[in-house]
């Protein structure tokens, strides 16, 4: 009997381990992944990246310990201007045939006063970065269409895409760039549990 009474406690103990991670998956028609990069040093330019899949493992105990995959698909980088969107894509920019895949690998977060900040690692044109940037996590709470339970990450940052080995450098009659250094991504997902 003190045999089933520890062996039933320990069952009880594994299951709490397991069940402290809830796993929820990006939902791409709710997500949008922009950026904003500078043009002729005149205007930003905002594109979004239509295709996002991946899954948050959200630790409701311990927030700090959640984790995310996120992939985007760099052939679906759209911005509203066919010879734009296609210079992008090219080998000079995100070069999608070569790299389809930009993929975000969140390790985890700390708490900062307004939210968190997310500790991860950015891999775009096929070089690896880690990454820390602020982020706003929403719920969890019920989507009404699935009835689960959804969660929603907000946050924004700012890379130097030389960093990430896409080195155009164009200049203009006056001397300026072509396109600029910084990139402004931002991010709004969705995620609802499987």
């Amino acid at each position: 009997m003190k045999i089933l009474s520890t062996l039933f406690l320990l069952a009880l103990l594994t299951g709490s381990i397991h069940t402290t991670a809830q796993v929820f998956q990006i939902d791409n028609g709710h997500t949008s992944i922009t950026s904003k990069v500078m043009r002729f040093e005149v205007v930003k330019v905002l594109g979004r990246f239509n295709t996002v899949s991946g899954v948050v493992n959200y630790n409701a105990n311990d927030v700090t310990k959640t984790t995310a995959e996120i992939k985007i698909l760099s052939d679906s980088y759209s911005a509203n201007n066919t010879d734009g969107e296609n210079a992008i894509k090219s080998p000079v920019f995100l070069d999608s045939k070569k790299y389809p895949e930009i993929t975000i690998v969140v390790k985890g977060l700390a708490k900062n006063a307004a939210g968190f900040d997310v500790k991860a690692d950015l891999t775009l044109h096929g070089v690896t970065k880690e990454i820390l940037f602020p982020v706003t996590l929403t719920g969890p709470s019920i989507d009404l269409p699935t009835q689960k339970q959804s969660i929603g990450i907000m946050g924004k940052l700012v890379i130097n895409r030389q960093d990430f080995g896409i080195k155009m450098a164009g200049k203009l009659p006056s001397g300026g760039m072509v396109v600029g250094n910084e990139v402004e991504i931002e991010v709004n997902a969705l995620a609802i549990a499987k």
